[in-house]
């Protein structure tokens, strides 16, 4: 009886304790373009940038199409190891440095580099997921930097998509982006 009680408590406990971190975290989001604490309440295409940052935002796409872009080629294989299955594109878009740069990521300011021990997790609306370290995304550090693209061959997308030009088979392209954690590591 005494065991039942406590678990009940401790249920009560973890559900109040839940509603109170969901209320902290919706409230501390800082926007760019547009911003709300429910992402089904935001339009389809905003993408978010969370995690280690001291300013999340949610960036419209004009808001990411209003940063600096550039325009890359990319090939890639998909999952078949024949020509056939050999990808070429043309990619427009902005930096990822770019993108997460507004929200702040922490980073040890003491550190010869403060964010190498840095990782960004990218996820798509369907849930696809794909992680990079900063030096995947730094340009002063790697030569083709992760791009968070709006056009494919002159083409608009329906939402950005991450694009990692140096990948051989293309899996850490995550299709319709929702949500960048920036996740410090060390």
């Amino acid at each position: 009886m005494a065991l039942r009680r406590n678990l009940s408590r401790m249920t009560r406990l973890s559900v109040i304790t839940g509603v109170a971190m969901l209320t902290l975290l919706g409230a501390t989001g800082v926007g760019v373009g547009v911003a709300t604490a429910d992402p089904q309440a935001r339009p389809a295409s905003d993408l978010t940038v969370s995690g280690d940052v001291d300013a999340p935002l949610t960036m419209t796409p004009s808001a990411l199409r209003a940063l600096p872009n550039r325009t890359q080629d990319a090939t890639f294989r998909t999952h078949l190891t024949t020509q056939e299955g050999q990808q070429r594109h043309t990619y427009t878009g902005a930096l990822l440095h770019d993108v997460i740069a507004p929200a702040r990521p922490r980073g040890d300011a003491a550190a010869k580099h403060p964010l190498l021990t840095a990782a960004v997790v990218a996820t798509g609306a369907d849930g696809y997921a794909a992680t990079l370290s900063w030096g995947d995304i730094d340009p002063a550090v790697t030569p083709a930097p992760a791009l968070v693209a709006w056009m494919q061959d002159g083409a608009d997308l329906d939402a950005p998509r991450l694009v990692a030009p140096g990948d051989l088979t293309g899996a850490r392209y995550v299709s319709e982006l929702r949500e960048l954690r920036v996740a410090q590591l060390a």
